[in-house]
C-alpha cells in the first residue's frame, strides 16, 4: 500500500511540475505576442530550469533573446537546443540568420550547408544560403540555392524576389521580371516585390511601366524611402518634373529617418542594455506613426531601466491615442513617480481628466506642469481651455 501512494504523490509531483512548465511557456508566449521580450525571455528560462531536456523551450528562449538584442545569449540558447535535437532545420536556419547579425559569416555559411545537405526540402535553408552567396557576389550559387528554395516551396515571394535581384545583377532583365512577377503573385500587398520588378523596367528604360510599379510600392507601404527614391527618378524621366521633385524630397526625410533607425540597431548590438538607445529608436518610430514597434521599443527601454520617465510618458501618449484611457492615465502617473517635475506628464494626465470631465483635476494637473515650464504653450492652452469649461458646468 506504501508504494501504491508513493507512486501517487509521485504522479502528482510530475504533473504539478508539468503545469507549472506549460503556464511559464504560456506566459513567456503571451509576453512574446505583447513585444514584452525581455519578461518572455524570463519565462522561457524558467521552463527551460524546471526541464533541461526540452529543446522547443530553449528555441523559444532564444528568440526572446534575439527579440530583446541580447545575442551572444541567442546563440547560447539555439546551441543548447540544437544540442537536444540536432535534425531541427529551423533551428539551424534561425541560428545562421543570427550568425549574420554577429557578423559571423562563415559560421553561418557552413551551418547552413550542412543543413539544406540533410535536409534538401528546407525552403528557408536554401533561401538564406543564396543571401549569403549574394552577399559575397556569387550570384550563379545564389541563383542555385533560391531556385531550390522555389522548388521546395513554389509559391515562396520572398526567394522569387531575391531570385530576381540576382537576375538584375546579371543584366538579365526578362528572368528578373518572370521572378519578380511571380513574387507579387505570391503575396500582392509586398511593396518591395513591386519595387524590385519597378527597378527591372526601370533599368531597361521602360519608366512608364516603371512608374505605375514604383506607385503601387509606395501605396502599399508610405515609409518605403528607396521606392519613393525610384518613383522619383521614374517621374522625372517621363516629364512630370514637379511630383518627381516631391517624391525626392519626400525621399531625403525618409531615408534620414531609416539612417537613424539603422545607426540605432547597429549600437544596440553593442550596447544591449542602453536603455537611451532603445528610447531614442522609439521616437522615430513614433514620429514615422509606427506606434506598434515604438510601444516594443519603450518597453524595451523600460525593461533597462523602470525609472526612465520619459518612456513611461510616450507610452502613456501611444495609449491615449489609442483611447485606451486607464492604461495612459496609468503610465503618465509612472513617469511622475520617476519624475515629478516632468511637465509633459503632468500635460498628458491633465489630458486623460479632461475627457472624462474631471474638470477641476486637470486643471491641478496642468497647473503643476506650468509650475516646471511656465511657458510652455500646450500646458498654457489646454488650463485655460479647463478654467472656461469648468466655469461653465459651475453655472
Amino acid at each position: 500500500m506504501f508504494w501504491y501512494k508513493s507512486s501517487l504523490l509521485l504522479l502528482a509531483i510530475v504533473g504539478w511540475a508539468e503545469a507549472t512548465e506549460s503556464a511559464h511557456e504560456v506566459q513567456g508566449d503571451r509576453s512574446m505576442r505583447a513585444g514584452r521580450y525581455g519578461e518572455a525571455a524570463g519565462h522561457y528560462q524558467r521552463a527551460v530550469e524546471q526541464n533541461e531536456k526540452s529543446a522547443v523551450f530553449y528555441r523559444k528562449l532564444a528568440e526572446a533573446h534575439a527579440k530583446n538584442e541580447a545575442l551572444p545569449a541567442a546563440v547560447r540558447a539555439y546551441e543548447q537546443a540544437i544540442a537536444l535535437e540536432p535534425n531541427h532545420a529551423k533551428t539551424r536556419t534561425e541560428l545562421a540568420i543570427l550568425f549574420t547579425r554577429l557578423d559571423r559569416y562563415d559560421d553561418a555559411l557552413a551551418l547552413l550547408e550542412q543543413t539544406v545537405q540533410e535536409h534538401p526540402d528546407r525552403a528557408q535553408a536554401h533561401m538564406v544560403l543564396g543571401l549569403l552567396h549574394a552577399r559575397e557576389g556569387r550570384y550563379p550559387a545564389a541563383i542555385a540555392a533560391y531556385q531550390r528554395a522555389i522548388v521546395a516551396v513554389p509559391k515562396y515571394g520572398e526567394a522569387w524576389f531575391n531570385l530576381g535581384e540576382a537576375y538584375l545583377k546579371q543584366n538579365d532583365y526578362k528572368a528578373a521580371e518572370q521572378a519578380f512577377s511571380s513574387a507579387v503573385a505570391a503575396d500582392t500587398t509586398s511593396a518591395q516585390f513591386r519595387n524590385g520588378l519597378g527597378r527591372s523596367y526601370y533599368l531597361r528604360r521602360d519608366y512608364a511601366a516603371a512608374v505605375a510599379e514604383f506607385s503601387r510600392a509606395v501605396r502599399l507601404d508610405s515609409l518605403f524611402a528607396q521606392a519613393r527614391f525610384n518613383l522619383g527618378n521614374a517621374l522625372l524621366r517621363t516629364g512630370q518634373k514637379e511630383e518627381g521633385r516631391r517624391q525626392l524630397a519626400l525621399y531625403k526625410r525618409l531615408d534620414e529617418e531609416e539612417e537613424r533607425i539603422a545607426m540605432l540597431k547597429n549600437t544596440l548590438a553593442t550596447h544591449p542594455d542602453d536603455a537611451g538607445v532603445y528610447h531614442d529608436l522609439a521616437v522615430v518610430y513614433g514620429q514615422r506613426g509606427q506606434y506598434r514597434e515604438a510601444r516594443i521599443r519603450y518597453l524595451q527601454t523600460l525593461d533597462r531601466d523602470p525609472a526612465f520617465a520619459p518612456a513611461h510618458h510616450n507610452l502613456g501618449n501611444i495609449h491615449f491615442r489609442r483611447g485606451e484611457m486607464a492604461a495612459a492615465e496609468q503610465r503618465f502617473r509612472r513617469a511622475l513617480q520617476a519624475d515629478s517635475t516632468y511637465a509633459l506628464a503632468h500635460l498628458g494626465l491633465g489630458n486623460v481628466q479632461m475627457l472624462r470631465k474631471q474638470y477641476e483635476r486637470a486643471i491641478a494637473s496642468f497647473r503643476r506642469g506650468l509650475r516646471y515650464q511656465p511657458d510652455h504653450p500646450k500646458l498654457r492652452r489646454n488650463l485655460e481651455a479647463a478654467e472656461q469649461i469648468a466655469a461653465q458646468v459651475s453655472r
